[in-house]
């Protein structure tokens, strides 16, 4: 019978040829044993295999002469093909596949090609598709390295084995998700990503590590931090970003964006990026349930062999795909500052030279005078400049309107504009006048002038798109940001004057003061009291300052009071226009406490006023100057009230004896004030 593996690289009709032909051939063998039906049997065979008889007859003696072989009745092109097509055969490939993989490195398919050729040479493993050895020791046609090289294995099986199912994934299936349907807050991503520049941390330098939030609807970047990785001078070991760090970014989160009254799902990592249960249950109550926690996989430990040796679990990127997003734009913006390390782990050259010239500066730095030392400049950026730098890099981002945000449109994220000619700004259509709009419509239909756009809304408009629509977010309360910062961040403070004044070195190296005047959790302004507190401060957010009382209880969040330049006349007026509001709101209780001796003072100065310049003092004066002359009943009203008055105060007198004058009445009597 013919071999399985040379029917199945046939094509169907050769291979119903081949067989019509070897079933015709059995026949005129079987019928040539009786003489005189050899010829009769070919000439039906003939018929029945749709050739000439002459035709039949060479195809049978073909085969007998080849001692009965099938492949003597298949065409002589196809045999040729054949020979070279056991190179295409699914077993002899995958033998092939298999020895590509087992060799790491790129150049493995040359080595691959040596083993074959020895294990075929030394007959010392059988190879799928050629068990017949054909032709051996000749090497088998198809099986130049230039062949093998083609059929070498596609890149999903070469990454999966010799990388790992992690490498692998780009090209396998995925879950694809949208935006579409959901609401402002209702996903907040956290992540980790090292900045690809080297930058100066007081007298350390290092590559900065930062922390950052991504609200998932928007796009936008809400909250971040960072520190640079250094060496630990006791321990000798290199700090990074810890579990202290995600608390604080947790809490610079919570008091300054906050969770959706809807619900909110927090999109975290199990390794930098984590939130623990303890922190993931405060969130839970203090916001009445509506905050959850989602972590990301573990992903790695099964490979491409499921009863293989297995990887290193490591969280999914695609879990937090945006983030990563984002990330891949924010090493781009931050590459051309200064000590950039480059893409990969290979930096640029001249980064050895400019950290070696940084320690020297360093050391130099350190002979001068401090005022002369603080005029250096340093190669570097420093950490306060990179903030600064991340500020506008982060700002430009989340202004961007050149992306392609998945579900973007589906959302509603576009606005259209107009202008008047091609020189003019472009201006919301809703806040163009209905007739010059229309105005403008035809003008564009008519010249086609680009005077009307749909464009994409930046992630800053879409977030502030969604907060008109009243989709407002609620920060976490003073008690729960203390509580995730941690006792371990709590300082005494005192008050002693207007201001609260802090040094921490964590933080900035320059005095911290805040207002003595706290915002309480209902809302209320207070001024605190002298006397001693306990202060949080949060690293990544040093804006406020969270004042506790002595036994831990909340008593509001005080303000960072911001230095003004002096060249910048607007700058100060304000300040100055805020320090007067200030000291009103200070010296308000101690004016209610001394109304009474200024109403005192106010009488005193006005009835010596009146006095020095003439005007009427005494009743007989007011009398005199306006001409008022008492009515017999006004003298019976008036002694009426005077007895009853003498009555209830025995010991007093209150009506002057007979014949005296006006002029003589008491000074001590009320003041009466004729109208």
């Amino acid at each position: 019978m013919m071999g399985n593996h040379i029917m199945d690289n046939l094509p169907l009709l050769e291979r119903d040829k081949a067989l019509a032909l070897y079933a015709a051939c059995k026949r005129i063998k079987e019928a040539s044993a009786c003489r005189g039906l050899k010829m009769r049997a070919i000439d039906e065979a003939a018929a029945l295999c749709g050739i000439s008889a002459v035709s039949m007859r060479r195809w049978y003696e073909a085969w007998r002469a080849a001692g009965e072989d099938p492949l003597s009745l298949v065409d002589r092109r196809y045999r040729k093909q054949q020979a070279r097509s056991r190179t295409t055969l699914p077993r002899f490939l995958a033998d092939w596949h298999e020895r590509c993989i087992q060799c790491q490195r790129k150049g493995g398919v040359p080595t691959a090609h040596l083993q074959l050729l020895q294990d075929w040479s030394q007959r010392r493993k059988t190879i799928p598709g050629y068990e017949d050895w054909p032709g051996w020791p000749r090497i088998p046609e198809g099986w130049s390295l230039r062949n093998l090289q083609r059929l070498a294995p596609q890149s999903l099986e070469t990454v999966a084995l010799k990388q790992g199912i992690r490498a692998a994934a780009p090209q396998l299936a995925q879950v694809l998700a949208t935006r579409e349907g959901l609401w402002l807050g209702s996903h907040f991503m956290f992540d980790d990503v090292w900045l690809d520049l080297l930058v100066l941390a007081g007298r350390d330098k290092g590559q900065p590590l930062q922390l950052g939030v991504l609200e998932y609807l928007t796009g936008k970047r809400v909250a971040w931090g960072q520190k640079i990785r250094r060496r630990d001078e006791e321990t000798g070991k290199m700090i990074h970003l810890n579990q202290r760090d995600m608390r604080c970014i947790l809490a610079l989160w919570g008091a300054t964006v906050g969770y959706s009254p809807r619900g909110t799902t927090l999109v975290v990592e199990n390794g930098t990026a984590a939130i623990s249960k303890e922190l993931e249950e405060l969130l839970y109550h203090a916001s009445g349930g509506l905050i959850k926690v989602d972590r990301s996989g573990i992903g790695g430990v099964r490979q491409t062999l499921k009863q293989g040796h297995g990887g290193r679990g490591v969280g999914n990127p695609r879990h937090k795909a945006p983030l990563e997003s984002y990330h891949n734009l924010q090493h781009n913006r931050v590459s051309h500052l200064p000590g950039a390390t480059g893409h990969d782990r290979t930096p640029p050259e001249t980064l050895h030279g400019l950290a070696r010239a940084e320690d020297q500066l360093i050391k130099a730095a350190d002979k001068l005078p401090a005022e002369r030392a603080g005029q250096i400049k340093h190669y570097m950026l420093t950490m306060d400049e990179l903030s600064h730098e991340l500020t506008k890099i982060v700002r430009d981002i989340n202004a961007r309107t050149t992306h392609k945000l998945e579900g973007w449109e589906r959302c509603g994220y576009t606005v259209e504009e107009m202008r008047l000619s091609a020189s003019s700004p472009w201006t919301p259509s809703g806040e163009v006048d209905p007739a010059i709009a229309q105005t403008i419509v035809r003008n564009a239909c008519e010249t086609g002038a680009d005077l009307v756009r749909r464009r994409r809304m930046s992630p800053a408009e879409a977030w502030d798109y969604e907060e008109a629509k009243g989709n407002n977010l609620i920060k976490l309360p003073a008690w729960c940001i203390c509580q995730i910062l941690g006792m371990e961040m709590a300082r005494p403070i005192k008050v002693a004057s207007a201001y609260i004044r802090m040094r921490n070195k964590d933080i900035r190296d320059e005095e911290l003061i805040y207002e003595a005047r706290v915002v309480t959790p209902d809302g209320a302004r207070r001024e605190l009291a002298p006397g001693k507190y306990q202060g949080y401060v949060n690293p990544y957010d040093a804006n406020q300052l969270f004042v506790c009382g002595q036994d831990g209880r909340i008593i509001g969040t005080a303000a960072l009071v911001r230095r003004v330049c002096t060249a910048d006349t607007h700058a100060v007026e304000q300040a100055m226009g805020k320090a007067a509001g200030r000291r009103e709101q200070q010296l308000e209780y101690a004016r209610i406490i001394g109304a009474s001796t200024e109403a005192d003072i106010v009488r005193a100065r006005e009835h010596n006023r009146r006095v020095i310049e003439g005007e009427p003092v005494t009743i007989s004066e007011y009398a005199q100057a306006y001409s008022l002359t008492p009515t017999p009943a006004d003298k019976r009203a008036v002694a009426r009230a005077a007895t009853a008055a003498a009555e209830s105060m025995p010991d007093i007198s209150l009506i002057p004896a007979n014949g005296s004058n006006d002029d003589e009445l008491p000074h001590d009597l009320p003041d009466v004030r004729f109208l």
